[in-house]
């Protein structure tokens, strides 16, 4: 029988209903922060554990968005090394775009 994850969970530390509403007042304040430039934002995510939050994000952008993904390390083993490795760079050429 398999286990069900809320099993594991000892306590909610944000309740999923919060997580919605700061998701839609972040994608609002940027494309706020967009609105008269003429780029399109590049929604870039940390490879594995940024995807739900990305997924829930991107979601409420009315606008258009491109997205992107970067895999990075700072770990041998169980061992911290120091310096951040990237492992994935981005696809997406971020060259020219202003801020």
């Amino acid at each position: 029988m398999s286990k069900v994850i809320s099993e594991d969970i000892e306590r909610v530390l944000i309740s999923e209903d919060e997580i919605e509403a700061r998701c839609k007042e972040l994608a609002g304040q940027i494309e706020a922060d967009y609105e008269e430039k003429r780029i399109v934002p590049i929604v870039i995510g940390l490879l594995k554990g940024s995807v739900p939050f990305m997924a829930e994000l991107i979601k409420y952008f009315r606008h258009p968005i491109e997205i992107d993904f970067m895999s990075v390390s700072s770990y041998s083993g169980s061992e911290s090394i120091g310096d951040v490795k990237i492992n994935k760079d981005t696809d997406l050429s971020v060259k020219g775009k202003t801020f």
